[in-house]
């Protein structure tokens, strides 16, 4: 055999074990991500198959099939996750809150997947009703849960000694509190519900530390990592056919039908037609290009001939091509000077957004505290009006109930009002939104019609805080309202979006005076802020409601900030 045939030999050796690695280690992965599996049921769990499951799981798991990611996950209790997240032994945590100790720590997303708060739950027939009912009891907590620190800090405020009693997993939690081994628990709102109907507790009235469930990752590292989950959670908000908009929906038992948009094979003939324009023009231009090219030939030709007749006119062309060299020059000179401004005017923006940066560290610190102390002190107030029933102290304490109020609106105000402008608008479908703004209220006996043909309006990152606001006004304590309808209206500038409730309304005198900044201290900063947050696209609100039959708002959208899925915009 010569030397020729046994190198094809080898050659082919070599292909047909290339392609039987590739057979084996699929290319689709690019890097492993392991991920902290921990039983937070519904967040994360581990199903009847023992296959890891829940809201985070899916969400997750879609993320890693779009960035490429082979996901590894790693069970353990809540407490062994975070140590071996800090020991960089996994990657990635899920359905966890941040707080100003753990960020010391670990880094966090900054969009928020879910909204949560703390509760406690008992045992029927427990006689706990209230912070105060908790005093020397024995509390269940998490090892490693963020609520066990917050409730500490809480008890704290009320001058309450109970005795914590830590258990590795949720069951445990909950089925050691349902046989007698803890007087309650304490857990979040969203895996707290299932626990506490699988093992026979009930929700107590004692609920606090209102925060954010996100994701996790060690110090300094996995940046990649949050970068892909917060834009894929922007991106999920803002598209109600995303992955992520559905398995909200799915989890919190909304029906929903998805299909593949229709106007995604109108934008698909498009890019095809403007492929077909684009040939065209080329054609034409080209022919344009080569007919003035032979003319600028031609006029070429009679100016040389005007210039070889007219001697002065070229001197005087000499002398004029000086001056424009020197200020030619002058202008170089002086894009040099504003290059090196542009550069020192990076450096101080660079300067100005880390300071902004620990700055507004610093406000989410204050205005949490902040936050914290006013429920405390509204509790308290609350204990002491039950106390002082009926006597001529209970009127100062209603005096100073309002005051604290007044103090949480303007807290709530200044925290909203500094995000204010911060963000770039964005094209936001309106019913995902109101979705979302309706999430973080009590509306379970509210009746919703939403009517809006697929209706987007192009307006600030905090345009749920407006649709927040509204329901809040119309469902606040003795409206009596149970039914709302979103639809729009075809206007001759644009379009008018219509929120209607049933209820009292609103009296004609406070019509505009609950848009304007001094009714802060009465009623709350919301409204005053939503006519702030639509002015900046240039939109406009007002309540157009009859006083008696219900209330009306009309928020209206000039030509060119609104279009419908699938049309040109507006």
């Amino acid at each position: 055999m010569d030397s020729s045939s046994r190198a094809g030999k080898v050659v082919l050796a070599a292909v047909v074990l290339v392609l039987a690695l590739s057979m084996v280690h699929p290319a689709g992965a690019d890097r492993d991500v392991r991920v902290a599996l921990v039983h937070l049921p519904p967040s994360i769990y581990t199903d009847e198959e023992g296959k890891p499951a829940g809201l985070f799981v899916e969400i997750l798991r879609d993320i890693a099939e779009r960035e490429g990611w082979n996901l590894i996950f790693v069970p353990g209790t809540l407490s062994e996750s975070w140590e071996r997240l800090a020991a960089g032994e996994i990657d990635l945590m899920m359905s966890i809150s941040p707080t100003p100790e753990r960020e010391k720590i670990y880094d966090f997303s900054h969009e928020r997947a879910l909204s949560v708060w703390s509760q406690v739950y008992a045992p029927p027939g427990s006689g706990i009703n209230t912070i105060l009912d908790l005093d020397g009891k024995r509390v269940a907590v998490l090892r490693g849960d963020v609520n066990a620190q917050i409730f500490r800090d809480y008890a704290d405020k009320f001058g309450i000694t109970p005795t914590l009693v830590e258990y590795d997993t949720l069951d445990e939690l909950f089925s050691k509190t349902a046989s007698g081994g803890a007087d309650a628990v304490v857990a979040f709102n969203i895996a707290g519900k299932e626990s506490a109907d699988k093992y026979g507790l009930q929700e107590t009235n004692i609920l606090f530390n209102p925060t954010a469930l996100g994701f996790a990752v060690p110090k300094g590292r996995n940046q990649d990592i949050l970068s892909a989950i917060d834009r894929y959670i922007v991106a999920g908000k803002s598209d109600d056919a995303s992955f992520y908009t559905r398995t909200m929906q799915k989890w919190f038992g909304m029906k929903a039908s998805w299909t593949v948009p229709y106007y995604l094979w109108w934008g698909l003939g498009g890019v095809i037609a403007l492929v077909v324009l684009f040939v065209v023009m080329s054609l034409v231009l080209k022919r344009e290009v080569n007919r003035k090219t032979a003319e600028i030939s031609r006029q070429n030709e009679e100016l040389r001939s005007e210039i070889a007749r007219r001697v002065v006119v070229e001197n005087e062309l000499l002398r004029k091509n000086e001056e424009i060299q020197a200020a030619y020059e002058e202008m170089k000179a002086i894009e040099e000077e504003l290059r090196a401004n542009y550069v020192e005017l990076g450096k101080t923006r660079q300067t100005l957004t880390k300071a902004r940066k620990k700055l507004s560290l610093l406000n989410t610190v204050t205005f949490q505290e902040i936050q914290n102390g006013i429920f405390s002190l509204n509790g308290l107030i609350a204990l002491a009006q039950e106390v002082m029933s009926g006597t001529e102290g209970k009127k100062y304490l209603d005096k100073a109930q309002e005051m604290v109020r007044s103090l949480e609106n303007t807290l709530r105000f200044t925290r909203n009002y500094q995000e204010l402008g911060l963000s770039q608008p964005a094209w936001q479908d309106v019913n995902s939104v109101f979705l979302y703004a309706i999430s973080h209220l009590d509306c379970l006996g509210i009746s919703r019609t939403v009517q809006l043909d697929g209706l987007e309006i192009y307006a600030d990152p905090l345009l749920e805080e407006v649709f927040y606001e509204m329901m809040k006004k119309v469902t606040q304590d003795g409206n009596n309202t149970d039914s709302v309808r979103l639809t729009y209206r075809k206007e001759k500038e644009g379009i008018s979006i219509l929120v209607d409730a049933n209820g009292p309304g609103i009296p004609e005198g406070e019509k505009e005076r609950i848009f304007e900044e001094d009714y802060i201290r009465q009623v709350g900063s919301g409204l005053f802020l939503s006519r702030e947050i639509l002015s900046m696209t240039g939109i406009s609100i007002r309540e157009t409601g009859e006083p008696g039959k219900g209330t009306r708002f009309e928020i209206f959208v000039p030509e060119g900030r609104y279009r419908f899925r699938g049309e040109e915009r507006h």
